[in-house]
């Protein structure tokens, strides 16, 4: 009886899934392909679109052909990772080729979890992939909306609204827990994996980040946060980790919505006049988790892949991880993180909580410069040699990433180039 029970419950539970990934499909989606106001930046989003019947999208396979050249291409490099054997990730991985994921699993699948000689998690190819691969993909059926699509929003969703929605939707839904548990169990906690993003600094902490930007952010959303806390009855501590996972693994997607509420603000044509989907629709933008494909790590310059959408205006839709260059068996799979496949050391701070050595963007955004910006090296309360003195003294904990994301900033103006 009590398996009958279980059983009747996910079968519930599947056709909830489905019904919000029809949803999703229905609205639309389309590509987050702008980047942060702040940054004043342009950029092409590597996030692409294709058609599986599109003869220019259509997946390769490296099967069949011999390489080039005198003798055979060495398409491997040494191995410099150990694979995750854990539980928690091999449930995962079972759960999503129950779901016809590809391209999951290690061996000839394509890629595996794996750890590297720093112990941090990421993904790694185990075959050697060509420029337009695809390399491993998940039906969309499994991502996790992190909002309503077929309700048109007023306001831009904020990464605390949607970890919001993931708290009562998921996490403490104890029906869609129980469903999600093969991915859930999968994420980051605050003993493993974790990196505090500004957020979880004390003002003081905040104070000592300078950069008029990341401090004013850092604040709004402590802001934020608390008064989130407080209108939903939420644990202020849980609802500030959500929004950790939100802000670090969640993909940003644009889709479209109908909204009666639109007013036409030029003439159509009269063969429109009496459709009113031709004008009452609005784009609108969603964060969604995607299992397997955010265990995948950042590159600000060496990517060499980037998330993709095929067949998105299919029941059929998948979420896949595409090559952008040749890629060698053993080597760890990148993308570039942030709106557009393109964020400062600002962002990625105050999203993903670390500081990448180098990053050509901060360039772009000091040389555009503003109010939230300090116009040049010398407008800073301690030089660059003070705080590389502080570093190499061995600053830990958040006083470490607070000096990493002020001597990178330094570093990027042009005089300091």
């Amino acid at each position: 009886t009590i398996v009958l029970i279980v059983l009747i419950v996910l079968e519930r539970l599947l056709k909830v899934v489905k019904v919000i990934s029809k949803m999703m499909r229905a609205s639309g989606i389309l590509l987050l392909v702008t980047f942060a106001q702040q940054s004043g930046v342009n950029a092409f989003a590597p996030f692409a679109m294709s058609s599986s019947s599109s003869s220019k999208r259509k997946v390769k396979t490296n099967q069949g052909k011999a390489a080039g050249g005198f003798g055979k291409k060495d398409d491997t490099v040494a191995v410099s990772h150990t694979r995750d054997e854990s539980p928690s990730t091999q449930n995962l991985i079972n759960f999503l080729l129950q779901w016809k994921s590809q391209g999951l699993g290690g061996g000839d699948a394509g890629t595996e979890i794996g750890f590297d000689e720093n112990g941090f998690r990421g993904l790694y190819a185990t075959k050697a992939f060509k420029k337009g691969d695809i390399i491993c993909k998940i039906p969309s059926d499994c991502a996790l909306a992190l909002a309503d699509p077929s309700v048109a929003a007023e306001n831009e969703m904020s990464v605390v609204d949607g970890a919001v929605n993931y708290l009562k939707w998921y996490a403490m839904n104890p029906q869609a827990r129980a469903m999600w548990s093969p991915y859930i169990d999968t994420l980051p906690t605050r003993e493993a994996n974790f990196d505090p993003t500004p957020d979880f600094y004390s003002d003081e902490e905040i104070a000592q980040l300078e950069f008029p930007m990341i401090v004013k952010q850092a604040l709004e959303r402590k802001e934020q946060l608390a008064e989130s806390a407080q209108n939903t009855n939420l644990p202020l501590d849980e609802l500030q980790f959500a929004t950790w996972l939100v802000s670090s693994r969640s993909f940003s997607i644009k889709i479209t919505v109908d909204d009666s509420n639109l007013v036409r603000e030029t003439a159509v044509s009269d063969d429109l006049k009496g459709n009113s989907a031709a004008y009452k629709v609005k784009e609108q933008g969603i964060r969604v988790l995607l299992p397997f494909l955010d265990m995948i790590n950042h590159e600000s310059h060496n990517y060499n892949s980037e998330l993709h959408l095929i067949d998105p205006e299919k029941d059929d839709a998948w979420f896949a991880i595409r090559a952008t260059r040749p890629i060698k068996k053993n080597k760890e799979i990148t993308i570039s993180y942030g709106a557009a496949g393109v964020e400062t050391s600002v962002g990625l701070l105050m999203n993903y909580g670390f500081v990448q050595d180098e990053n050509k963007f901060d360039g772009l955004l000091l040389k555009n410069g503003g109010d939230d910006c300090i116009d040049s090296v010398e407008g800073w309360s301690t030089t660059l040699e003070d705080d590389e003195q502080q570093l190499a003294a061995g600053v830990s904990g958040n006083m470490a990433n607070i000096l990493r994301f002020r001597t990178k900033m330094k570093r990027s103006y042009p005089s300091t180039e």
